[in-house]
């Protein structure tokens, strides 16, 4: 049987696990992309939706083609498999709601020149 402080414990440690979760970001999605054999990747890290990486891969073989990283601040990115990460710029791409999407897609779409 639990004592009282136990069972407190246990309730507050439930209490706070959706917000733990929804603290740690979302799963994968996948963004509007035009290039055949080719899928764009969202998924976000925290920060009200301001932290979050977005991946350019391609479909088959799964293989690196680019990647952006907001860190809550400023922008990263990483172009092929083996590219060394580099800042980008000192503000993450804008958008917010249904223009986020869009947003980082141009962005994605800069970094590789297309």
């Amino acid at each position: 049987m639990l004592r009282t402080s136990s069972f407190a414990a246990l309730l507050f440690m439930a209490a706070l696990a959706p917000a733990a979760q929804a603290a740690g970001g979302t799963g994968i999605y996948t963004l509007p992309w035009n290039t055949p054999g080719e899928v764009l990747e969202y998924r976000s890290c925290g920060c009200g939706d301001s932290c979050w990486v977005a991946e350019l891969r391609d479909a088959r073989t799964k293989t690196l083609k680019g990647r952006l990283r907001c860190d809550c601040e400023r922008l990263h990115a990483t172009v092929g498999p083996k590219g060394k990460e580099r800042a980008q710029a000192a503000i993450c791409p804008a958008g917010e709601g249904a223009g986020k999407p869009q947003a980082v897609g141009e962005a994605m779409r800069l970094l590789l020149r297309r």
